[in-house]
């Protein structure tokens, strides 16, 4: 393969600016050797609404062809919808087109297996070391066909609709409000609430690749509009969701946006409730309220690395029954291994109407912690170097802490933590802190930045 241009998979997917990093001739390319990896089998492949997509939809399929893969082209369709199809229809693997939470001129390749969870690193391995060294095109007898199929975001709002009691979310009259991100869980998500029975109150509900009403990423700060919503229509329930609609936060009945952390412990909780126990995964990053969650409910917390592929591979090597990542993902994988928007929102709009309690009870319940999360600009090329000094300098100074190394430098104190880590998807770099006291989580927080700077600052950009 000619240029400078090597595929990477980050902690989801390979992801770039379009066409500076990510170009169709380089999705041509991760096509290849995707065919080659599953044997060329039945691809499923689908994107999200930007404007960059169409392009690396076809770009990939005619690698796929040519490596010999039948091409199943699924259309644009809400994230998790991919997963749960490409499971249950006898498929090899799937390509997922999607940028997520990035701005707009970002977009990205996800590899999805037979079972719909994301491929382990040593299938990513493969798949890189092919498309820096490519097979040939095979013969023109031997190339891939294509078809098309439109009933992929159906078949998962009919599955998730029938997971739960319908009859009994219908008779509470619940009034939604769903901020959709002008993405791509447009329309599918929003058919979710209304098959359930519930009064939509829709916000930014218009499929824009622009994304005008706010920024696909997911945060408590961008969210003021629904929360707004929320009060104003005294809704008993706000959900939002990132760019393609797989993270997703909850909005309780007072307006209060709640952090990843907080909703995801919440659907850990209901988990453990139904399960009677069991085994969370979450990331090294989740704040230690799910700990305290966990312990009153028979529940044991196994961390992992960041990102999908990490927390599936530790919720199928634990055999766990719930996995969430504080960024929003929730995921249940006795039904699928992707996180799901439209899952998680089901779930608890059937606990809220089978307890007759509201979402803030459930808020309140939890221990308060103080948390601080900050990116600071960082290119790759910097990420490994800078992430090397910081170990040396920190384990030093702080020699009665303990250290956990698994996805960049967590600094375990006795009244709360530290973390720094490189980020997995964009060229970034990441610095968290938590305590129960907010004067001590900011002064970690500075602590953490301090050193970062520092240390960035010996690497010319």
């Amino acid at each position: 393969m000619d240029g400078e241009w090597r595929p990477r998979f980050g902690s989801s997917g390979i992801r770039g600016c379009v066409a500076e990093e990510l170009a169709p001739n380089e999705a041509w390319f991760l096509g290849n050797s995707i065919a080659t990896v599953f044997k060329r089998g039945s691809i499923l492949v689908c994107s999200d609404h930007r404007t960059s997509s169409p392009l690396l939809v076809h770009s990939l399929a005619s690698g796929l062809m040519s490596g010999g893969a039948r091409v199943v082209l699924g259309g644009q369709v809400i994230t998790p919808a991919v997963s749960l199809y490409v499971k249950h229809h006898q498929l090899s693997a799937a390509v997922l087109v999607t940028g997520s939470h990035n701005s707009p001129k970002i977009n990205g390749i996800e590899v999805l297996a037979d079972d719909g969870a994301p491929v382990d690193r040593a299938t990513e391995q493969r798949i890189e070391e092919l498309t820096v060294s490519p097979p040939a095109p095979l013969p023109w007898d031997q190339q891939g066909e294509t078809t098309s199929v439109d009933d992929v975001g159906q078949y998962w709002v009919t599955k998730i609709t029938r997971l739960v009691n319908t009859s009994l979310i219908q008779k509470q009259n619940f009034r939604v409000a769903v901020d959709v991100c002008n993405g791509s869980a447009i329309p599918w998500l929003l058919n979710v609430i209304e098959e359930l029975g519930c009064q939509l109150v829709g916000v930014n509900t218009k499929q824009d690749p622009l994304f005008p009403g706010r920024s696909p990423n997911l945060t408590v700060d961008l969210l003021t509009e629904v929360s707004n919503t929320v009060l104003e229509n005294g809704c008993h329930l706000g959900v939002a969701v990132d760019g393609d609609g797989d993270r997703v936060f909850l909005i309780d009945e007072k307006g209060r946006t709640l952090q990843g952390d907080i909703s995801g412990t919440i659907f850990a909780r209901l988990e453990l409730e139904r399960q009677s126990g069991g085994t969370i995964v979450t990331p090294i990053n989740t704040s230690n309220v799910v700990y305290d969650m966990a312990r009153e409910f028979k529940g044991e917390v196994v961390n992992s690395r960041i990102g999908p592929p990490a927390i599936v591979a530790k919720i199928k090597s634990h055999q766990a029954i719930f996995g969430f990542e504080e960024s929003g993902k929730a995921i249940y994988p006795h039904i699928n291994y992707l996180s799901d928007s439209g899952l998680a929102t089901s779930q608890i709009l059937e606990y809220l109407a089978k307890n007759n309690i509201k979402l803030s009870v459930l808020v309140d319940s939890l221990p308060k912690y103080h948390q601080i999360k900050r990116s600071l600009d960082c290119p790759n090329s910097m990420k490994g170097k800078v992430m090397k000094g910081l170990i040396k300098v920190l384990k030093t100074q702080f020699v009665n802490a303990d250290f956990v190394t698994i996805d960049g430098l967590k600094v375990i104190f006795d009244d709360g933590w530290l973390l720094l880590r490189p980020s997995g998807t964009e060229p970034k770099f990441k610095v968290f802190s938590e305590s129960q006291y907010a004067p001590r989580a900011e002064e970690l927080f500075q602590i953490g930045l301090s050193y970062l700077q520092k240390e960035m600052s010996r690497y010319p950009k």
